[in-house]
C-alpha cells in the first residue's frame, strides 16, 4: 500500500497558506501534523508499505517543503517524498494524478514524472523499492485537523478485509441525514486508470459513487473526516469541539 497526502490547494478562503497555521493540540503546523498522523499509520503496516509517503504540493510548494524538511529531515522513520504538482491551478484532480503517477514511476525506478519535481526526506540514495506497482493507494487531505492515525488504521484494516473494494470514509453532517462518502479513501489497483483520468476540481467522489452503485465500496464511519480548515474561523470551531 502506498500513501498520498494531498497538500496542493490554494487556501483561497484563508487569506494565506492554511497549512502553515498551528494545530492547537499538537503545536505542529497543520501540514506537519497531517504528515505525522499518516506516517504513523504507514509505519504500523511498514512490512506491506515499502514505498515512502508522497506529499503533493501546489501553489505553496516552497513553504510546505520547508515545513516538512524542518520537522522530518534526517529521520529515517519518516520516509517522505515531496513532489510539486505544477498544474495545481486545474484543481484537486491534477494533484491526484501527480501523486499516483509519481508512485507508479517510483515503483519501477526512483524518478519523478515530467510534471513534478521532488524532494526526499530523508534523501533516498539508491533506495530499495518494490519492483511491482503497489496494490492499493490511500489518498487523504492535509487540511483535516481532527483526522488521526487510528482513523486511517481502521480504513487499512477494512481494505485488508475487502481488498477488491474501494474503502472510503463515511460521515453525516450535523443537522443532516444523508451520509457522505469521501477521502480518506483507499483505492485498489483496478481503479488506478480511472484516478489517472480525473480532470478538474472534482476529486475522486465520482469514482466512489460509481463503484458504490456496483456494490464495490466499503464505507467506514470516520466522523473526523468531515472537519476541514478553510478559514481562520474553522480553528475556533475545532477548539470548541476539542
Amino acid at each position: 500500500m502506498a500513501f498520498v497526502l494531498l497538500a496542493g490547494g490554494q487556501s483561497s478562503r484563508y487569506e494565506g497558506n492554511k497549512l502553515m497555521s498551528e494545530h492547537p493540540v499538537s503545536k505542529f503546523s497543520l501540514v506537519q501534523h497531517s504528515t505525522y498522523e499518516v506516517n504513523r499509520a504507514r509505519n504500523q503496516i511498514v512490512s506491506s508499505s515499502k514505498l515512502p509517503m508522497t506529499v503533493v504540493t501546489g501553489k505553496w510548494h516552497d513553504s510546505v517543503k520547508s515545513q516538512l524538511a524542518e520537522a522530518f529531515y534526517g529521520k529515517p522513520e519518516f520516509p517522505i517524498q515531496v513532489i510539486h504538482n505544477t498544474q495545481w491551478e486545474e484543481g484537486i484532480a491534477s494533484s491526484i494524478r501527480s501523486g499516483l503517477s509519481h508512485i507508479l514511476n517510483l515503483a519501477v525506478r526512483p524518478k519523478t514524472s515530467p510534471q513534478t519535481s521532488s524532494l526526499s526526506l530523508p534523501l533516498l540514495s539508491t533506495p530499495t523499492l518494490p519492483s511491482t506497482n503497489p496494490s492499493h493507494v490511500l489518498f487523504t487531505l492535509a487540511d483535516l485537523p481532527s483526522l488521526n492515525t487510528q482513523d486511517l488504521i481502521r480504513l487499512i484494516d477494512a481494505s485488508k478485509a475487502s481488498p477488491n473494494h474501494i474503502v472510503c470514509s463515511e460521515w453525516v453532517k450535523e443537522d443532516d441525514t444523508d451520509s457522505r462518502l469521501t477521502v480518506p479513501a483507499i483505492f485498489p489497483k483496478a481503479m488506478f486508470s480511472e484516478l489517472l483520468a480525473l480532470q478538474g476540481d472534482t476529486g475522486a467522489k465520482p469514482i466512489i459513487r460509481k463503484y458504490a452503485k456496483l456494490g464495490k465500496v466499503t464505507a467506514v464511519s470516520i466522523p473526523n473526516a468531515q472537519f476541514d480548515i478553510d478559514t481562520p474561523q474553522d480553528w475556533e470551531k475545532f477548539k470548541r469541539r476539542n
